[in-house]
Formats: C-alpha cells, sequence, structure tokens
C-alpha cells in the first residue's frame, strides 16, 4: 500500500470525523432548542361576537365531534370546562342558549409529509386538510443532501434514533351561531356534483334567529423526543382555549 493512498484513506477519515462533529453539534443544538415544548395556534379567520349579546345571554350549548384518530381525549369537556370557567353556563337544551357551538377535531397527530399547520390552516373552514409542505432553499437541500450521503448511513441509525425534535398537529373547524334580536335572512346555495362534469345548482331561502360564524383553528406543538399522549393532551387544551377566548 503506497503513501497517497494512505494519505487518502487518512484524509478521508479526517473528513468524516468533521462532518460528524458538525452534525453532532446541529443536532444537539436544535434538541436543546426545542427541549421544552413550544405551541403555537392560529385562525383561519377571526370572529368577533356582538359584547351587547355576551353580556345578555351566558348559556351556551356545545356540540363536538371527533373524526381524528386520536379518540383518547374527550375534547369537548375539555371545551366545555374552559366556558364554566369564564362563568357562562353550560346547557343541554339549544333553544335555551344564546350561543351555539359547534366544532369538528378533523386532525390529531404528527405532522406528515404535505400535511402541514399552513397547509391545513390555507384550506378554511370546511376545506382540505392536506396542504404543500413548507419548501426550503433549493441550494440547502442539496448541500443537506451531499452531507448526508456521506455521513447519514454512520450517524443516521445512531444519533436519529435517540434524539429526534417532533411535530404534531391539532386542527379544528368551529361554527359559533349567536342569537340575534329580531333574527336574521338570508340564501343558502348548494352545488351539488352529478358525474364528472355537471353540478347541479340550488337555492333557497333561509330565516333564522341565530346568525353564524366559521373558522379554522390550527395548533402546532414541537419539541424533542416528544410524548404523543401529552402533546395531544397540550394541543387539544390550546384548541379549547382558543375556541373560548373568543367569548
Amino acid at each position: 500500500m503506497n503513501s497517497t493512498y494512505l494519505k487518502l484513506i487518512a484524509l478521508m477519515g479526517l473528513v468524516t470525523l468533521i462532518l460528524l462533529s458538525i452534525s453532532g453539534c446541529a443536532g444537539t443544538m436544535q434538541a436543546i432548542e426545542h427541549r421544552e415544548m413550544s405551541l403555537s395556534a392560529k385562525m383561519s379567520d377571526t370572529i368577533f361576537l356582538d359584547p351587547e349579546t355576551l353580556m345578555k345571554n351566558r348559556n351556551i350549548f356545545v356540540r363536538v365531534t371527533n373524526t381524528s384518530d386520536f379518540q383518547e381525549i374527550d375534547f369537548g369537556e375539555v371545551m366545555k370546562g374552559k366556558l364554566a370557567a369564564k362563568g357562562y353556563s353550560i346547557t343541554n337544551n339549544p333553544s335555551q342558549a344564546g350561543y351555539i357551538i359547534q366544532a369538528n377535531l378533523l386532525y390529531l397527530g404528527e405532522e406528515k409529509k404535505g400535511l402541514t399547520a399552513d397547509g391545513m390552516l390555507a384550506g378554511g373552514f370546511g376545506g382540505a386538510l392536506a396542504g404543500s409542505a413548507m419548501g426550503g432553499d433549493w441550494k440547502g437541500s442539496v448541500a443537506g443532501g451531499l452531507a448526508g450521503a456521506v455521513i447519514g448511513s454512520v450517524v443516521g441509525g445512531v444519533v436519529g434514533s435517540m434524539i429526534h425534535v417532533d411535530t404534531y398537529l391539532g386542527a379544528i373547524d368551529v361554527q359559533v351561531k349567536e342569537i340575534v334580536e329580531g333574527g336574521v335572512t338570508g340564501t343558502m346555495q348548494t352545488d351539488a356534483k352529478q358525474g364528472s362534469a355537471t353540478y347541479l345548482t340550488t337555492q333557497r331561502d333561509v330565516k333564522s334567529s341565530h346568525q353564524e360564524y366559521r373558522t379554522r383553528i390550527v395548533v402546532q406543538a414541537t419539541q424533542t423526543n416528544i410524548n404523543r399522549q401529552e402533546a395531544c393532551k397540550c394541543i387539544t387544551d390550546r384548541l379549547a382555549t382558543q375556541i373560548a377566548g373568543m367569548f
């Protein structure tokens, strides 16, 4: 084995050690940065309820459905608890309520490719959950790919399995009905799809004693080595807090 070959092997070893060191430091710093769970919440549309109606009507009817894969938490009870803590009375009779809250917990779980907080929020009330992931700089992707090709097989299975920063998401559609003196009138339009290229559009006049408001709320939780149960519990608590905050 000639000296040139030995020098090449030594150089490759040195480069690998440097890259391992850089990767380890970056991963450690990121892990430390997210050692505590961080929560953020966004609404697709802001809802302003009438202050005078809020003062007159302290009875609220709550109906919550959960179509997510996470069924371990009773979100309805969590939300009722938040409203009761603010001095509102929870009634089981919607005809006796000044406000009717209807909510559907759409998603509660880990962030996935194409399923991001911004994508969920962009769909708005009743819209699709899936959305494009926030893309990074193409140069960063290339650089990351080159570095990953060298060190991925060495550290990926060791460091990656021990320390990882996780993100969980919760998305809920909310409809609030506010009782209005004298009621409201309007027109409801329905577009029903018939086949691949035909739509049937119908409309009817509507009269109601309540004004309707709709929004979607998305909460994101990020933490190093996050605990699934704890993350979902914190997300549902923040979602309930956001809804109660409208009142």
